[in-house]
């Protein structure tokens, strides 16, 4: 395990989106979770974080994130199961589910698709990665404003 460095942004980056979403970060490596989740508070989002499966979905029925970042590996519940569990949440159906995790072979692609991921990001994830699934985000709901 690498060491973690600091994160802070320039003033250009300190507004990415037009809009401020609800988030949730999700992996049982807490100091991962709490960068991800104070990048994306930079930001300008809200957001609340869970370190493993049960909690994350009790925490998403409460909260009702708009957009969940969500490892894979997590010990107990994977990811994948959190996923079909958020999916089979009515209240939770619209919510953008973001696979964030160390594992980028084609078959866990392919799996993650299949859970009901809407994307699949690698780690270590940079800032610019966040930033493009926020602002698709943005484009959708611009998208269907008109």
């Amino acid at each position: 395990m690498g060491i973690t460095q600091p994160c802070t942004l320039r003033d250009d980056e300190q507004t990415v989106t037009p809009n401020s979403y609800r988030i949730l970060v999700v992996d049982d490596d807490k100091n991962c979770a709490q960068t991800t989740m104070w990048t994306l508070e930079m930001l300008g989002h809200t957001v609340k974080m869970a370190l493993d499966g049960p909690t994350a979905i009790e925490l998403a029925k409460s909260f009702h994130p708009q957009v969940t970042f969500l490892d894979i590996g997590l010990k107990g519940m994977t990811g994948y199961d959190i996923c079909r569990a958020m999916r089979e949440e009515s209240s939770l159906q619209d919510s953008i589910l973001v696979a964030l995790t160390g594992w980028g072979q084609k078959e866990h692609r392919e799996r993650t698709k299949e859970a009901g991921f809407h994307y699949h990001l690698v780690k270590p994830v940079d800032i610019e990665a966040l930033k493009n699934i926020l602002l698709v985000l943005d484009k959708k709901e611009t998208e269907t404003a008109a």
